[in-house]
């Protein structure tokens, strides 16, 4: 399954992987820039921060929102219950990683540098849990409902830009979730559709 989609998708993973490890070491530049961006537009940036109180909800809103809409395609047996119960089962496994990796997070480091094993909230920057599970979502919800699929992933892409301006992830922590939703969104997708296709022989 995995090499299934490895085959069908090489050339975009490679030019992704080269734009992430392109990115990785712009991380720290980037993120001076936005700095002395929110320092020279007080206003702009006070704008974002009343955003960002509203992010919170809007972040407990959607996990929520995506366990409810989940339980209730389970219950009914509608198509993307199984998809996104799995997906959210394999986003909760893969972000772990971070905690391996154990990456400082801009606000306790702006060099991100890689600590090594840590459960502590400072280091685990890599990858974005929060894009990951972003992306897993509205990759799922865009194979269901493709004419809503810009707006998927225009909330899910905000929700990466706004953990990086508010100091939360270096940009490629936020490249990095986003790839891995959108591969966890895949892979749940190609086993619920080679199962389906196996059921019917």
């Amino acid at each position: 399954m995995g090499m299934q989609l490895w085959k069908s998708h090489k050339k975009i993973f490679l030019l992704i992987f080269l734009i992430l490890i392109f990115i990785f070491f712009f991380d720290k530049k980037i993120l001076l820039y936005i700095k002395d961006f929110q320092r020279n537009y007080q206003a702009f940036h006070s704008f974002l921060e009343v955003l960002d109180i509203g992010m919170k909800f809007f972040y407990f809103a959607i996990f929520v929102a995506t366990a409810i809409f989940t339980i209730y395609g389970l219950i009914v047996k509608k198509d993307f219950g199984k998809p996104l119960a799995l997906g959210m089962l394999l986003t909760g496994i893969f972000i772990q990683i971070k905690h391996i990796l154990g990456r400082a997070r801009p606000s306790t480091s702006i060099d991100g540098f890689f600590n090594g094993p840590s459960f502590g909230y400072a280091y685990s920057s890599f990858p974005s849990g929060h894009t990951t599970f972003a992306f897993m979502v509205a990759t799922v919800l865009s194979n269901f409902y493709p004419r809503y699929r810009i707006i998927f992933y225009i909330l899910a892409g905000w929700v990466g830009f706004e953990r990086v301006e508010d100091f939360a992830h270096f940009p490629s922590d936020v490249i990095a979730g986003a790839v891995l939703g959108i591969i966890i969104g895949k892979l749940v997708l190609l086993k619920i559709y080679s199962k389906q296709k196996q059921d019917n022989i």
